[in-house]
């Protein structure tokens, strides 16, 4: 097994993957110096709404969207262990299986702005280094200072949006990887 000095986990539902997700993790690579980026979707989110799409397209999607990026790998431990994919259990199956020095999860502002809300949210500031991507976020409560902000653009785009577009008819060219279009247009997701 690779000794990897430091991973980043980056969990999410995926539905669909998007440019944004990309160019959040490869800015968590550059500036944290991260050896690997987990993407890990969902099975049932405890936060969102159920996903659109399957378990299976969301994780097809996501292995397409990485496959040019070497230094990103998807994980499939939250849909194999079925039910609500709590992050706490998540962490733990990072710690038990993956042979690193430090880990690193990865969330959104809207996400660090509620993060007193998650399972055993104090469990998990001990176990892992918290990382925050800038988002659009109409939330106020405070970022817990401990925190690390990550220096990201701010893209104005969200898989709702997509799949909002995809319904109305309207290109999501560009707004998510090119094979990830193909696989939603052949597989008629999201109208």
């Amino acid at each position: 097994m690779e000794f990897l000095e430091k991973i980043g986990i980056f969990g999410g539902t995926f539905d669909p993957p998007h440019i944004g997700h990309l160019v959040m993790a490869r800015r968590a690579v550059e500036q944290l110096e991260l050896k690997k980026i987990f993407f890990v979707p969902a099975n049932i989110p405890p936060h969102k709404n159920l996903p659109v799409a399957s378990a299976e397209h969301r994780l097809n999607m996501i292995r397409l969207a990485v496959i040019p990026h070497k230094d990103f790998e998807v994980s499939t431990c939250e849909i194999e262990r079925g039910g609500i994919s709590y992050t706490i259990d998540t962490i733990r199956f990072f710690l038990d299986n993956v042979w690193a020095k430090e880990f690193y999860l990865l969330i959104g502002e809207d996400s660090a702005r509620n993060f007193s809300s998650w399972k055993e949210s104090e469990e998990i500031k001990k176990l892992v280094k918290i990382c925050w991507f800038p988002r659009i976020c109409e939330d106020k409560n405070p970022i817990p200072s401990e925190f690390i902000k990550i220096d990201a653009e701010i893209l104005d785009i969200s898989s709702s949006k997509i799949r909002k577009l995809i319904k109305e008819g309207k290109s999501v060219k560009y707004l998510v990887p090119e094979p990830v279009l193909e696989y939603i247009k052949i597989n008629k997701l999201y109208i």
